[in-house]
């Protein structure tokens, strides 16, 4: 079969497209014949070494959207046939995948593959961020930064449908309409608006309960200066500096918490969860997916040089 892979670290242009040999489901695995591959920015610290990786030829990626053709002797939940989406699942960028029964759910009829494999890091991350890690509830106001992006934008629909208020950061207005039709309540251009007046003034000075930062170390002190006392910042990313220094004496202040999410790490049990609750979502046709572009196998270099320089908000994915 044909797989995306690259042997050695570097920049977009070490990936290429090789042959490797179709895999065999082992008995709890089924064979998902796959019809777009998700990138997340975390392929991107893989492939240039940021994050190691187990081997060499090493085919990236960890979202999928697909079709079942085949099942191990001893899988109940899938027959062939079966759609399905899934993350936290290692080589997505290939023509087909064996993965465990559990970590694939059922893809809704009026999706598509690729809406599969959009959904599957964005709101799985978004939802342990969102419920497992910060308990938002009914009521509270989240304030969600770069809700144009993949995650901020699932989290946006995520915490409207659970009845929180939601204010959201954006670049520009093309941004920050992203942000409104996904059901913001109030978007704040941060280019043009000063973050920390507007946040005040949107809670009456109370500030907001819950922060969803996907760029701890550019943002940390504002967090602190507009969270609510007894408030909760879940750190969804660090990309510009991975070892912030901590402002305890803000976080003391503000009788606050800093609460880290990493699904890859997630407990088995929190990751079934959650995407079964997506699924039903979607199902429902309550949530939708933030395409942004899509790629084929031999673009795969392309579509990271997209993902690193931010040309898209909003998934971008790869097809054989």
């Amino acid at each position: 079969m044909k797989a995306v892979a690259y042997q050695k670290y570097g920049g977009p242009e070490v990936l290429e497209v090789i042959e490797v040999a179709k895999p065999t489901p082992q008995p709890n695995e089924v064979l998902v014949k796959v019809g777009a591959s998700g990138i997340n920015p975390v392929d991107t610290y893989f492939r240039s070494g940021i994050r190691p990786v187990d081997q060499f030829p090493y085919i990236p990626h960890f979202d999928l959207g697909g079709t079942v053709v085949e099942v191990g002797d001893s899988v109940t939940k899938w027959k062939v046939g079966d759609r399905v989406w899934g993350t936290n699942i290692k080589g997505t960028a290939a023509e087909f995948v064996a993965v465990s029964e559990e970590k694939v759910f059922p893809l809704a009829s009026h999706l598509s593959e690729e809406d599969g494999a959009a959904l599957s890091m964005a709101f799985m991350t978004a939802y342990l961020a969102l419920f497992n890690r910060a308990r938002l509830t009914k009521g509270e106001t989240v304030l969600i930064y770069g809700a144009a992006g993949a995650v901020g934008n699932a989290a946006v629909q995520l915490a409207k449908q659970h009845g929180a208020s939601v204010i959201a950061t954006a670049s520009s207005p093309e941004k920050a309409k992203i942000a409104t039709n996904a059901g913001a309540d109030e978007v704040i251009l941060y280019n043009e608006t000063n973050l920390v007046d507007a946040v005040k003034a949107w809670t009456k000075n109370e500030g907001v309960p819950v922060i969803l930062d996907v760029s701890l170390s550019e943002n940390m002190e504002t967090d602190f200066e507009v969270l609510a006392n007894g408030g909760r910042i879940v750190t969804i990313g660090s990309p510009k500096n991975n070892t912030p220094t901590l402002p305890w004496r803000f976080l003391n202040m503000k009788n606050a918490s800093l609460i880290g999410v990493l699904l890859f790490t997630a407990r088995p049990h929190e990751l079934k969860a959650a995407g079964e609750e997506i699924s039903k979502l979607f199902a429902e046709k309550k949530l939708t997916t933030h395409i942004a572009k899509v790629f084929n196998f031999k673009e795969a270099n392309k579509a990271h040089e997209a993902i690193e320089s931010k040309s898209f908000s909003g998934n971008i994915l790869i097809t054989p």
